[in-house]
């Protein structure tokens, strides 16, 4: 019981650490606007997020130009742009190679498996 709550906090760190390769990640899948980004995130990672979590990021990546907004049906909605994509991918793959190194070097030093 208490390794599911120990996951769960271990999940919610990393969501919240990488709320910009998730939406990135998701935003790169189909448009959509900031409630159903946080529903989704809720549904997949058991995350809640607050709007005020949400939206500074979003309006972070689209004054970065990593993704674009447009209105539709009185909602903003977001999507990624081809420079979001390429940033997407690079951040995620130096995460990819850095937790690499993380397991690696637990494994090593730790004595186990992870």
């Amino acid at each position: 019981m208490k390794s599911v709550r120990l996951e769960e906090r271990i999940t919610e760190k990393h969501v919240k650490t990488f709320l910009d390769i998730v939406v990135l990640a998701m935003l790169n899948g189909e448009p959509m606007y900031g409630y159903k980004i946080i529903a989704a995130i809720h549904r997949e990672f058991g995350v809640l997020l607050s709007p005020g979590s949400l939206y500074p990021l979003l309006h972070f990546l689209e004054n970065n130009r990593l993704i674009e907004s447009s209105f539709d049906k009185g909602k903003i909605v977001y999507q990624v742009t081809s420079k979001g994509k390429e940033k997407f991918e690079k951040t995620f793959n130096a995460y990819r190679a850095s937790m690499q190194r993380m397991s690696h070097f637990v494994k090593a030093r730790g004595g186990f498996s992870p």
